[in-house]
């Protein structure tokens, strides 16, 4: 079975979204929470990531929206901080979205991951924001 760049993006993705929904949450009852919605959040947006892999557009704007959703619970949290690495992880995943929709309209069949580096260090980042 030949392995479609979609597939392995999806992979990517997975991997990268992992790394957000392992979020430990501490802290304020405001913060718990929003870094609690936050890993569903991510953890949604991946689920629904996985079914996509074969429909790279449909793919961007779940990650478009989620970022979205994203950005919203970071605002929501009241808290500086949470809001800053919510933004920044939005950032990423948008980032990423595009690099999943520039690959699929290239045509060309050599498989491209996207770069995940940004997400992984956006998750990183919120997870330590939210531990703290």
């Amino acid at each position: 079975m030949r392995t479609t760049p979609m597939r392995i993006a999806g992979a990517c993705v997975l991997t990268a979204a992992l790394a957000l929904s392992a979020t430990a949450c501490a802290g304020s009852g405001n913060k718990k929470a929003a870094c609690d919605k936050l890993q569903k959040t991510m953890t949604g947006i991946s689920r629904q990531g996985m079914t996509q892999v074969s429909n790279p557009s449909a793919l961007a704007q779940t990650y478009a929206s989620g970022a979205g959703t994203m950005r919203q619970e970071g605002k929501d949290s009241g808290d500086g901080d949470v809001e800053k690495a919510a933004d920044h992880a939005a950032s990423a995943l948008e980032g990423l979205g595009q690099q999943v929709k520039t690959a699929a309209s290239s045509g060309s069949t050599t498989p491209q991951i996207p770069d995940t580096s940004n997400l992984i260090s956006a998750g990183q980042e919120l997870k330590k924001t939210c531990e703290g």
